[in-house]
């Protein structure tokens, strides 16, 4: 079981950051399917009990990996949207590519960030880093959804609409189905282009209507 956590000290920041780390090179290497406790120790220098220590089992460190990945996402499409004209339609562009642009750097930890089988979806600090991450989509959406009138669902609608474009055409790239859909590799150039372009005119459509 995990321990009842007090003040963490230096040198467990440094355990857990190493555990991550290695956690994230097997991930890359073999996949979340061969993924073991005793592998993530061997590479971070410990015990093969620390891990299970601090996390329990296989399922709460890979949680812990989840949700610094969420947190990594929430930071990066913060840093685009800072970098971006303030216009909506230019933040909720630059939200969105930081979305697609994370997914593609960091395709092994994005996809467990969203395997519900192999994390513990019950820990907290996994259900508020996935919330920082999705108040950023919510943010820029927002002056699309119209006044506070709207109805509830209309507004959810247009949300899930524009988580479904940026992770759709995400999941697209990593599993090569963009490549074969232009019948040809796609270079970072012409992906960026395209991601912009769907995204502008997914907006456009909404103003449309």
């Amino acid at each position: 079981m995990k321990r009842t956590a007090a003040a963490k000290s230096p040198d467990e920041d440094d355990l857990k950051s190493r555990l991550l780390r290695a956690t994230d090179e097997i991930l890359n290497e073999q996949g979340v399917e061969n993924f073991s406790l005793r592998e993530a120790a061997r590479r971070s220098g410990v015990s093969h009990g620390a891990p299970a220590f601090h996390y329990g089992d296989a399922a709460g460190l890979l949680t812990a990996y989840a949700a610094d990945g969420f947190d990594t996402l929430a930071k990066l499409m913060l840093r685009y949207r800072a970098e971006a004209r303030p216009d909506p339609k230019s933040q909720l562009a630059a939200a969105g590519l930081a979305y697609i642009d994370y997914a593609i750097g960091h395709r092994a930890r994005f996809q467990l960030m969203f395997r519900s089988d192999r994390l513990k979806g019950d820990e907290v600090c996994l259900k508020e880093a996935a919330k920082r991450a999705f108040e950023q989509l919510q943010a820029v959406v927002a002056p699309f959804i119209g006044s506070s009138r709207t109805k509830e669902q209309e507004r959810s609608i247009k949300l899930l609409m524009a988580w479904s474009i940026v992770h759709g055409f995400a999941s697209l790239v990593l599993e090569g189905h963009l490549a074969h859909f232009q019948g040809t590799a796609i270079s970072a150039a012409m992906r960026l282009q395209m991601s912009r372009k769907l995204i502008e005119r997914f907006v456009d459509g909404w103003n449309a209507g």
